[in-house]
């Protein structure tokens, strides 16, 4: 039989490139509210209600995607998601001037859309595409992978902070949505491929076949998700991410508005986000490195405190706006970036054990869920009260360190601990 090259890196880039247009496409909300707020004439607060009914999307289709994704495959699911973050963009640009209820549902349907991309063509979907190509390399292939994320939100936040120098905020998006498009509909097309279609098998396959025959002698270690749900760490574990969802929302959301609120252009803004974004994903790619040297507790004790102290440097920036400041925001918020995009899977893994993981990490994403639709009610109550946005950072700095908080006592009461004794 003739040897074919091996198409598992093809299909990692591939995968990288499908969460680089989805989510990254999805985070650059927070750029363009300010001026999609001063066109529709609706208060930020009322808009960002758009990620509450994203959040609601992404809980209804999460319950679904498992059972669609071993059905038909990750190649139609990433396939709706692109089309999904398409009508997401196009969406926003059907609003018009002046305050109506037509405009409003219309940006409230642009988040429900932007549900089928995050769903269907981010974490799960594309840490499956790579699992069924690699055992070996599987870990730092899917941390390249997800990376895509972050550097996708910067590349399209920095392009809108271009654009806004020339045109509005609709004929941003519509001019993204057209480029995403192609770029998500060429990596679907061409570079998701099945191993077993191609007539290839997974890299490292003869470990995971030596693995499997010594299986009625070593067993993976850890609980089952029935067990980790009766255990004090789940909920401990569960409230952490759940806080840790809100928080990384309404910060993504809300702070190039605090930016322009204090001085800054909708361009500038736009910068300091991207420049955010890069540095998160530059985190990212060292995230593994870090977190095995220094071990779960230390390693979520250092994400919050990043995330408290860039709260601190938002609120000291409405006072005194100066480039020093916009630095410590963009450098402690990319040090806290991994509190939503790692903690659940490294630590709740190191908590929980790998034996049903993923059954255990699908559960709590719940929670995470669940905190990225509070993040919009919670933030309005200080929006619409005297202490404003600098209250809502306030509140936000306090529960960074109750999330802190939930994650040490969840450590110390890991089922896996009682395990290993």
């Amino acid at each position: 039989m003739k040897e074919k090259s091996f198409f598992g890196y093809k299909a990692a880039i591939g995968a990288f490139l499908v969460i680089f247009v989805n989510l990254g496409a999805a985070s650059t909300l927070g750029v363009f509210l300010p001026s999609m707020s001063e066109f529709t004439g609706w208060p930020v607060g009322i808009l960002s209600y758009n990620g509450t009914v994203n959040t609601i999307g992404n809980v209804l289709l999460s319950l679904i995607c498992v059972k669609l994704l071993s059905k038909y495959g990750p190649k139609k699911l990433m396939f709706i998601s692109i089309i999904g973050i398409f009508l997401n963009f196009q969406l926003y640009t059907l609003a018009t001037d002046g305050q109506n209820v037509t405009s409003l549902v219309l940006i409230l349907l642009a988040g429900f859309a932007a549900s089928f991309a995050i769903v269907f063509g981010t974490h799960a979907v594309c840490t499956y595409v790579i699992s069924s190509w690699f055992v070996e390399k599987r870990e730092k292939i899917v941390g390249m992978v997800l990376s895509g994320a972050s550097f996708g939100a910067a590349a399209w936040v920095f392009a809108a902070g271009q654009m806004f120098k020339y045109m509005d905020y609709r004929a941003c998006y519509r001019i993204l949505s057209w480029v995403i498009l192609a770029i998500g509909m060429f990596s679907v097309i061409f570079l998701i491929r099945d191993p077993e279609k191609m007539g290839q098998k997974p890299l490292g396959w003869e470990k995971e076949t030596e693995s499997d025959s010594q299986s009625d002698v070593k067993e993976l270690p850890g609980v089952t998700r029935n067990e980790a749900v009766k255990t004090v760490s789940f909920w401990l574990f569960a409230g952490a991410l759940l806080l840790a969802g809100m928080e990384g929302a309404a910060w993504l959301v809300y702070s190039p508005t605090w930016w322009t609120m204090n001085g800054l252009t909708s361009t500038q803004a736009a910068n300091w986000s991207a420049i955010y974004t890069v540095l998160a994903g530059i985190v990212m790619l060292g995230v593994g490195t870090i977190f095995a040297k220094v071990g779960p507790t230390i390693f979520s004790i250092l994400v919050c405190a990043a995330f408290s102290l860039c709260m601190v440097a938002l609120i000291v920036f409405g006072y005194t706006p100066t480039t020093v400041l916009l630095i410590l925001i963009v450098v402690f918020g990319a040090l806290a970036y991994p509190l939503n995009a790692s903690i659940p899977s490294i630590v709740g893994q190191s908590v929980f054990g790998p034996k049903e993981f993923g059954a255990i990490s699908s559960t709590l994403m719940t929670g995470v869920y669940i905190g990225q639709a509070l993040y919009a009610p919670s933030m309005n109550i200080f929006l619409s009260g005297k202490s404003g946005m600098e209250g809502g950072w306030k509140f936000l700095c306090a529960t960074g360190i109750v999330t802190m908080i939930l994650l040490v006592l969840s450590i110390a009461t890991s089922p896996m601990k009682k395990t290993k004794q």
